[in-house]
């Protein structure tokens, strides 16, 4: 018993935890071993014969107290962060686990006291670098989605860009063979060329099919803003729902269908020129928004509300008589004065007659090439027939006529077969005193639509035949009141 007593003795006083024995009776201290005393400062002779909430090291007494009355209870404790004070004044943290044993006749108790503070200190530096790290990890993140994003607009950019680059590769072309020496076109490209080094807006007039895209193209091709492309959208072209995302663009879910963020043509065309081909057909709802492009260079993505700066130069085109349309409230009238700084007026083919013998060798030229022909020469009762029509479809009938009199042609010279005479009642045309310009168009758009069997659309369509877009066919007959009659 002896033996066991000073094992017990020995092992007491060489543990590595902090020990002291109470009496479960009474709760007074009967021994601690000298760890603790070194932990907390105190002598062995502060402790003995005393309650734990009479030490100073225990400096919460209601807590000791429950502690006491709760162990007495239950017969055991633990508490697994527990502050203590040294005798210096330095606090630390334990773990502090204590029961209630059968020592012989009576019952003690041994609580066991285990600082923890390094382990703390260590945890506590470790969750705070684990949170930086997290915190880093988001931060860059966010940084690699911006980036992302950022790659993934611009990348969006430069396919827009490359796609409008090789449509403006396309338009250079064609604006370097703008065909005519007459004097109305000449005034044109002289005034283009006049306005073409600044910024100012400009508004091209015409009928449809005059080549006013061509006018917008020569414009920024003679521009500081040549090396970037001409951005053009069709305001006419594209659905009502459509428009305002397709001019300021859209962020992800600003509406139904809107799966992913998309630049606008205005964000596309910064620090190039933007080409807004039929503004007429552009709604009301949208002028007000296009306003504020011109006049602060500024705008909202759809579904953001973030301001987008950008620079664009605004060239538009319209076959519409602007000016009536504001006076009717069919369009802004602040809108039309913003866009009518410049104006230029691309005249009808039929006050050209002199630049159509320059078009149907081009134009005959170009198509013969193209389906492999060898074709030399233009009858002239050709000409003086194509020169006597007034061409309500402009440049792009022209155009058309030439190309399907190329296909039809069977040798060097080219001329009109009866198959084209009846398609194109080029010859038979009354005089202006006889039948007016609307009349002539009517009667040869009714004449189509009954050769056609009343089909618009299609390889074999009436807008084909005509060399006109079947939009604008549609809107010109709703002009000329024509209707398909009931059968």
């Amino acid at each position: 018993m002896q033996s066991s007593e000073i094992r017990y003795r020995r092992l007491f006083e060489a543990a590595r935890d902090g020990v002291l024995i109470l009496d479960a009776e009474t709760g007074k201290i009967t021994d601690v071993n000298p760890f603790l005393t070194e932990m907390l400062g105190y002598s062995r002779e502060d402790f003995l014969g005393k309650n734990l909430w009479e030490i100073g090291a225990f400096k919460d007494i209601d807590a000791s107290k429950a502690a006491f009355s709760e162990l007495k209870q239950k017969r055991y404790v633990r508490y697994n962060d527990l502050p203590l004070e040294t005798k210096d004044g330095r606090l630390i943290a334990v773990e502090f686990v204590s029961n209630i044993y059968q020592a012989g006749q009576d019952e003690v108790i041994q609580c066991n006291i285990r600082d923890i503070t390094e382990r703390k200190r260590i945890e506590t530096a470790l969750q705070q670098a684990g949170a930086e790290l997290e915190q880093r990890v988001e931060e860059r993140t966010a940084e690699l989605q911006t980036a992302l994003a950022e790659i993934s607009v611009l990348k969006e950019q430069v396919e827009a860009e490359n796609f409008y680059f090789r449509r403006e590769l396309r338009l250079k072309h064609q604006c370097r063979q703008i065909i005519g020496q007459s004097s109305g076109l000449s005034d044109v490209l002289r005034m283009a060329e006049q306005v073409a080094p600044g910024n100012t807006t400009v508004l091209i007039l015409g009928e449809t099919g005059t080549g006013k895209e061509l006018i917008a193209a020569a414009v920024h091709d003679m521009s500081p803003r040549r090396e970037r492309p001409l951005i053009t959208v069709n305001c006419a072209a594209l659905p009502g729902n459509l428009i305002e995302s397709e001019l300021f663009g859209r962020e992800k879910g600003a509406f139904t269908g809107a799966d992913s963020k998309q630049l606008g043509r205005f964000e596309i065309a910064d620090g190039s020129t933007l080409c807004l081909d039929e503004i007429g057909e552009l709604p009301l709802e949208l002028q007000a928004k296009l306003l504020r492009v011109i006049q602060h260079n500024e705008f909202e993505r759809l579904g953001s509300s973030r301001t987008v700066k950008v620079d664009v130069r605004l060239v538009a085109t319209t076959n519409r008589n602007l000016e009536e349309e504001a006076s009717k409230g069919r369009f802004r009238q602040d809108l039309y004065y913003r866009l009518s700084v410049f104006p230029l007026t691309v005249p009808p083919l039929r006050q050209r007659k002199e630049d159509i013998p320059l078009m149907v060798h081009a134009f005959a030229e170009r198509y013969a090439k193209k389906l492999g022909k060898n074709i030399t020469s233009v009858r002239k009762e050709t000409i003086r027939a194509l020169q006597d029509y007034p061409w309500p479809g402009n440049i792009r009938e022209l155009e058309g006529v030439i190309e399907r009199a190329v296909i039809l042609c069977s040798g060097p010279v080219l001329y009109l077969t009866d198959e084209l005479k009846m398609l194109f009642p080029i010859f038979p045309v009354a005089s202006s005193d006889e039948r007016t310009l609307e009349e002539t168009e009517r009667h040869q758009i009714m004449k189509i639509l009954s050769e056609t069997r009343w089909r618009i659309e299609g390889k074999d369509g009436a807008a084909v035949i005509l060399g006109i877009n079947a939009s604008t066919l549609r809107a010109r007959m709703h002009k000329l009141g024509i209707c398909r009659p009931k059968t």
